[in-house]
C-alpha cells in the first residue's frame, strides 16, 4: 500500500474527505430550506422529519390562490404590518405536530382530513416561528437571499379568497417542500408564498463631456428669476396730510390713468410701459408697447415766410403744470387756459384752438405759432 493510498483512507476515516465536500459544495436555496425545516422541527418539539423533495413556482395572484389545496391551514406573513405572504401547513403534518405535544410520539395512522383550527395554529406556531427565523441566515449567499428577510408570522387566514382580498396584485414565488414523517408512509407539506424580490436598479453609466456653455449658460440666465415693480404714480405729501388720511378717503392722481403703468427694474430704471387692469378678480397688469412720437407738419404761413429748419428753429420746452379732472368735471374753455411765460424772442402770436385735447388725465393746449414782422 502506498503512502498517498494510506493517507486517503486515514481521511475517509476521520471524516475529512467529508469535510473536504462540504466545503466544496456551494449552498442552494433547497439545501437551505431542508436544513432549516428538519432543525425547526426538531429543536421545537422533537420531531423527526426528512425533507424529501422541494417545488419552487411563479405564480400571478389568482392562480397561486387557486392551486391552493382548501385543507391547508393558511398563516399570513407580515412585513411592517402589512400582510405579504402565506405559509400554508396540510393536515398530516399538523398532526404530527400536535402528536408529539400531546403523546410524545407519531401514530402509525394517518389523521383524517379535518378543516383547520385555532387550535392548530397555536399548537404548530413554535415550529413555523422558529423556521421563520432560521430561513434569512440559511438563505446567506442564495438566489433567494433577502427574499424572507424582515416577515413575521401573523394570524390564521380563513381561506385563499379572503388572502385575495387582502394581498397585492403581484407575482408571487412558491416553495413547497414535501416531507416524510417515517411512521406508516406519512407524508407531510408546508409552502411558502411570497412576492418576488424586486429587481435591482441600474444606475445608467454617464459619459464625462465637456459642457456646452454656449447653450448652457444663456439657459441659466433665462431661467434666474427676474423682478418687476408696478409703478402707478408718486408724488409727495406731507406729514400732517398724510396723518389725517381717513379709510375711504379719496386720494386725486394727477396726471394719472390707467396707460400710466411703469415697470421698474430692481435698480430703479425703467424697462417698460404697461396698462392697468384685472385678471381672474386681480390686479394686473399688460405690458404696452411704447408711444411712437407725434410728428406734424409747419402751417402754410410759415413755411411761405421761409422759416428755418426745423433743427434751427427755436425750440419752446412749454410744460403746463398737470390739471387733475374729476370725471364728470367740463372741459377748460380757452379763456380760462393759464398765461405761461414765453421767452423773450420777438413778438410771438400764440393762437388757442379751440379743441383741446387732454392725454392721461392732463391737459394739453395746441398752440399755433406765428412770426410777425418786427
Amino acid at each position: 500500500m502506498t503512502d498517498s493510498m494510506h493517507s486517503t483512507i486515514l481521511r475517509r476515516m476521520t471524516g475529512g474527505q467529508a469535510a473536504d465536500e462540504a466545503a466544496d459544495t456551494p449552498q442552494t436555496s433547497s439545501r437551505a430550506l431542508r436544513l432549516a425545516l428538519t432543525k425547526a422541527a426538531n429543536d421545537t418539539v422533537g420531531l423527526v422529519l426528512t425533507v424529501t423533495s422541494t417545488a419552487e413556482d411563479v405564480q400571478p395572484l389568482d392562480e397561486m390562490l387557486g392551486n391552493l389545496d382548501p385543507q391547508l391551514m393558511l398563516v399570513g406573513l407580515y412585513r411592517a404590518d402589512a400582510l405579504v405572504g402565506l405559509m400554508a401547513v396540510d393536515m398530516q403534518l399538523r398532526a404530527a405536530i400536535m402528536e408529539m405535544q400531546t403523546v410524545g410520539q407519531l401514530l402509525s395512522a394517518a389523521a383524517d382530513d379535518r378543516a383547520p383550527t385555532g387550535t392548530d395554529k397555536m399548537m404548530c406556531d413554535p415550529v413555523l416561528k422558529e423556521f421563520l427565523t432560521a430561513l434569512p441566515e440559511a438563505m446567506i449567499s442564495t438566489p433567494l437571499q433577502g427574499w424572507v428577510d424582515g416577515t413575521m408570522l401573523g394570524e390564521r387566514i380563513g381561506s385563499a379568497r379572503a388572502a385575495g382580498l387582502i394581498l397585492q396584485d403581484d407575482s408571487y414565488r412558491s416553495l413547497r417542500l414535501n416531507v416524510d414523517l417515517s411512521v406508516a408512509d406519512r407524508q407531510g407539506q408546508v409552502l411558502i408564498v411570497l412576492p418576488l424580490l424586486p429587481a435591482p436598479s441600474v444606475a445608467p453609466t454617464t459619459v464625462d463631456e465637456k459642457p456646452n456653455w454656449d447653450m448652457l449658460f444663456p439657459a441659466a440666465v433665462e431661467a434666474a428669476p427676474a423682478e418687476l415693480e408696478a409703478l402707478l404714480h408718486r408724488f409727495d405729501m406731507p406729514i400732517a396730510q398724510a396723518r389725517s388720511l381717513q379709510v375711504g378717503q379719496v386720494i386725486p392722481l394727477a396726471g394719472c390713468s390707467v396707460n400710466s403703468v411703469r415697470l421698474l427694474a430692481s435698480d430703479g430704471k425703467q424697462v417698460g410701459t404697461a396698462k392697468l387692469g384685472q385678471l381672474g378678480g386681480k390686479r394686473a397688469v399688460r405690458i404696452e408697447a411704447p408711444p411712437r412720437p407725434q410728428m406734424g407738419e409747419l402751417p402754410n404761413a410759415a413755411i411761405s415766410q421761409g422759416l428755418p429748419a426745423v433743427d434751427d428753429a427755436l425750440s419752446l420746452d412749454v410744460a403746463p403744470a398737470p390739471v387733475a379732472l374729476e370725471p364728470d368735471e367740463p372741459l377748460m374753455s380757452p379763456a380760462e387756459a393759464p398765461d405761461l411765460p414765453l421767452p423773450d424772442v420777438g413778438a410771438v402770436d400764440i393762437g388757442v384752438d379751440e379743441n383741446v385735447g387732454f392725454d392721461s388725465g392732463a391737459a394739453v393746449v395746441p398752440m399755433d405759432i406765428e412770426t410777425l414782422n418786427d
